[in-house]
């Protein structure tokens, strides 16, 4: 019997995690029949559109890395983008993925076939606008929440006649040195842009409507005896690994609502506002700390960005945008300035998971449709949507952690995405998988019933909450819960249909064969240590 074919669309860090686990932990060798999908003309996701001046990591470089492929070499603790992007690159090339990629090629959508239980998946080719469809058993998303630009209208907008473009479409053809220049936002994108910008450009004006908490940013850069000890002490990087996922796990416990969790808030928030009214100047000071609570929105460690403030071709104007011009912008206050460049630093169309696909399920109704009615994205442990069999959603609906290592929050889902869907399809325990109706809408009471009372619901103006008011985005516990979540799946959620009585014998000859790979592996790393270390 042919193998099932197994589609993944995008190539950023989740693809990527995904592609590994298929290959060298389920010994899903034949996915070469099918391809993992992307875009653009080459891996990396955010880290490859996002290419900004100062754009870097805002968590620990050792836990923002694969498990698999831990990085000995990292030159500091919050690489810039240049570096994790060859991280990312060597990744794919260390375990032989980049055959399987396949570029240039947007996903347009894709429908369940009733009659042959099976998803046609329809491309376009972007170099020759040419459209073709495949087929595959399993279809996987991982297109991420950072992939679609957040657009912004403004009036006369259209009359501009400088360049306006957002951060992570950045015009590397635009000399911004000695010119005058507008930055919209003040997220974290904003925070790394100005500071890197501003002692080139002749004037930089920021129009930030809203404040953020900022945290002092000790970027430490790793000595050779650092490095040293990470490539060559046994589970030391690991043992720092998990220092800093506990410490960052133990900073996001603050943003609950038992007393305990409050009072700790309140004294980070004091601190914050020291360090705010220390590195930013005076006139700045009846704005620039913000009225809600520590984690409302997410928090940001201070690349220069305050410090730059004192500079005097630096302005921050605490307003919004009223029109556009020929020339400039006009402020709500009515504050005109004349910009030879607009610069979009407005975040990303976070609660769009799926676009620009439209996935239709088995009843023939699109997912975009079904979560309209739900007031938005959501999905049984952020992964499984009930009518959509064989699916599943990498960095979907409420699995962004509470300021956690992304690459963490995926990884986790690659694993429970093949225990629960790429396993019993491969031993051919199932044909067909699904979430049932009742347990998806069991799970997101519950979790709505968590999150109404966290800090993300103290009514800020941020990326976690949807048009309708939902909460769509976050994970309301700490990143260690939801690993725990999604260790021990409640295989009574899903209906299991199809498959073969010999389902035993093909689990143990594919894990057989998969240990075998393992150990070449393990082989060939201890090999090319000793010869070429």
């Amino acid at each position: 019997m042919a193998p099932p074919k197994t589609i993944i669309v995008g190539a950023g860090v989740a693809g990527i995690a995904m592609s590994h686990t298929l290959k060298w932990k389920l010994g899903y060798n034949d996915f070469e029949v099918s391809k993992i999908f992307e875009k653009r003309e080459g891996l990396g996701g955010t880290w490859r559109a996002n290419t900004y001046p100062g754009c870097g990591s805002d968590v620990p470089i050792h836990l923002y890395s694969f498990s698999f492929n831990l990085n000995p070499d990292w030159s500091q603790e919050l690489a810039d983008q240049e570096e994790i992007l060859q991280y990312i690159e060597s990744t794919v090339d260390k375990f032989n993925l980049r055959q399987h990629f396949r570029f240039g090629c947007e996903c347009l959508g894709a429908r369940w076939s009733l009659e042959r239980q099976e998803w046609d998946v329809t491309f376009l080719n972007l170099a020759t606008k040419e459209r073709f469809t495949k087929h595959c058993t399993m279809l996987l998303t991982a297109v991420g929440g950072f992939s679609q630009p957040r657009e912004v209208s403004f009036p006369g907008m259209d009359l501009y006649n400088g360049r306006v473009f957002h951060t992570a479409e950045w015009d590397h053809t635009f000399e911004y040195r000695d010119k005058r220049v507008a930055v919209i936002g003040n997220g974290c994108s904003a925070a790394q842009v100005v500071p890197s910008i501003a002692s080139s450009v002749k004037k930089l004006t920021q129009y930030a409507r809203s404040p953020q908490w900022y945290h002092e940013r000790p970027n430490h850069h790793f000595t050779r005896f650092e490095k040293w000890c990470f490539r060559y002490i046994p589970l030391w990087q690991r043992y720092r690994r998990l220092r800093v996922f506990l410490d960052t796990d133990h900073f996001s416990s603050v943003y609950g609502p038992e007393p305990k969790q409050v009072a700790q808030r309140i004294s980070v928030e004091n601190q914050a506002k020291e360090y705010i009214y220390r590195e930013t100047p005076q006139n700045y000071h009846h704005f620039i700390v913000p009225d809600f609570p520590l984690g409302c929105k997410r928090r940001i460690f201070d690349p220069g960005y305050l410090a730059s403030l004192h500079r005097s071709n630096v302005d921050l104007l605490p307003e919004g945008i009223r029109e556009i011009t020929k020339t400039g912008i006009v402020s709500e206050t009515g504050k005109t300035e004349d910009f030879d460049a607009i610069i979009l630093a407005t975040g990303f169309k976070v609660q769009s998971f799926l676009t620009p696909m439209e996935v239709v399920g088995k009843t023939g109704e699109s997912i975009s449709v079904q979560w309209a009615k739900k007031n938005g994205a959501q999905a049984y442990m952020g992964t499984f949507v009930h009518n959509f069999p064989n699916f599943a959603i990498l960095f979907g609906p409420n699995t962004f952690p509470a300021f956690n290592s992304v690459i963490f929050s995926v990884e986790v889902q690659v694993e429970y995405i093949a225990k629960t869907l790429v396993s019993p399809i491969l031993d051919r325990y199932a044909d067909i998988v699904e979430v049932k109706t009742e347990a998806e809408e069991k799970f997101i009471q519950n979790l709505d019933g968590i999150l109404e009372h966290t800090v993300f619901a103290a009514g800020c103006s941020n990326w976690y909450i949807n048009s309708a008011g939902r909460n769509s985005a976050s994970w309301p516990g700490l990143a260690s819960t939801f690993w725990k979540a999604a260790m021990f799946p409640k295989w009574k959620d899903f209906e299991f249909d199809g498959g073969s009585r010999a389902w035993v014998v093909r689990k143990v000859i594919r894990s057989v064969r998969t240990l075998s790979v393992w150990a070449w592996l393990i082989v060939i790393s201890f090999l090319g240590t000793v010869l070429f270390t």
